[in-house]
């Protein structure tokens, strides 16, 4: 028995020289493998996304989707990169999944409205514009977009109705001389002071009669 015993114990330290020189893992090590696979593909596409290679960044960022860590930094990363490729089919399938995971989600619903409008369904995405500035009336960037969507595409009384919107609410606003501009261009008799005017003459039908607007009873 004691002579088995030393065998063994002579044995033992052989069976882990010959482990470590095998195919076996450790237990764990698979998914740390799989893992750090995954950052490496999340950082070469990251990589491709600088460069503008927006086919390539789609490919990696699928592969570090491997990763339940990074799954969905690289899922959206891939949605942006195939709407930057102007992939918009798997683009809009992209956001559809993702808005699925976050439903209330205003940079993805725009992303969505954007990519739709790209994909040539107007009525559609104009409409996806129109209820997200509805939803989100102080998000000036959104309100802008919307303004030049319209304008773009040739919606003049629609666009001057949400210019003057704009105007109001975001006075500072940039844009606000480019799009005057390109409205007096689309639009009849357009004058950008009209809204201000309007709210003059409404605000004199309201004075009471045999008083003038501008006097204290």
């Amino acid at each position: 028995m004691k002579k088995n015993i030393l065998t063994f114990l002579a044995f033992f330290p052989l069976f882990f020289v010959s482990c470590a020189s095998s195919s076996l893992r450790i237990p764990g090590e698979s998914r740390i493998i799989l893992k750090n696979l995954a950052t490496e593909y999340y950082t070469i596409a990251d990589g491709y996304l600088e460069i503008k290679n927006y086919t390539k960044a789609a490919q990696y960022y699928k592969l570090a989707m491997r990763n339940e860590d990074l799954y969905l930094a690289a899922f959206y990363k891939l949605a942006r990169s195939y709407a930057l490729a102007k992939d918009w089919e798997n683009a809009d399938k992209t956001y559809r999944e993702l808005l699925e995971l976050d439903s209330e989600n205003t940079v993805l619903k725009t992303s969505l409205a954007y990519i739709t409008v790209m994909r040539g369904e107007l009525d559609d995405g104009i409409l996806m514009y129109k209820k997200l500035t509805e939803e989100n009336p102080y998000d000036e960037n959104l309100l802008e977009s919307y303004v030049s969507l319209l304008i773009n595409v040739g919606r003049g009384e629609d666009a001057e109705e949400s210019f003057f919107v704009l105007k109001e609410k975001f006075p500072d606003n940039k844009q606000i001389s480019t799009f005057s501009q390109s409205l007096s261009e689309i639009v009849d008799n357009f004058d950008p002071d009209k809204k201000k005017e309007q709210t003059a003459e409404v605000e004199s039908d309201k004075a009471p009669l045999g008083k003038s607007p501008d006097k204290k009873s």
